[in-house]
């Protein structure tokens, strides 16, 4: 199973698939990509827990994707 989580103001929301599952992956893209296009930053964590890593693009077979909004400092 995949995992994306999205950081944001109203708390941490999850949303899993099934890499074989075609509609869920289609989701999980759709919400990806939906939330690069408002700024947020995306990271990769391979199931092994290797060191997060920021991607551009969806990965159905990432072990987890944490999503995050931009920074703004003041």
């Amino acid at each position: 199973m995949g995992e994306m989580r999205c950081l944001n103001e109203t708390g941490d929301t999850k949303m899993v698939w099934d890499p074989d599952n075609r509609d869920e992956v289609d989701a999980a893209k759709d919400q990806f990509n939906s939330l690069k296009k408002k700024g947020f930053t995306a990271y990769s964590v391979k199931k092994g827990g290797e060191k997060n890593k920021p991607i551009d693009s969806f990965d159905a077979d990432a072990g987890m994707i944490i999503m995050v909004p931009k920074i703004v400092g003041g």
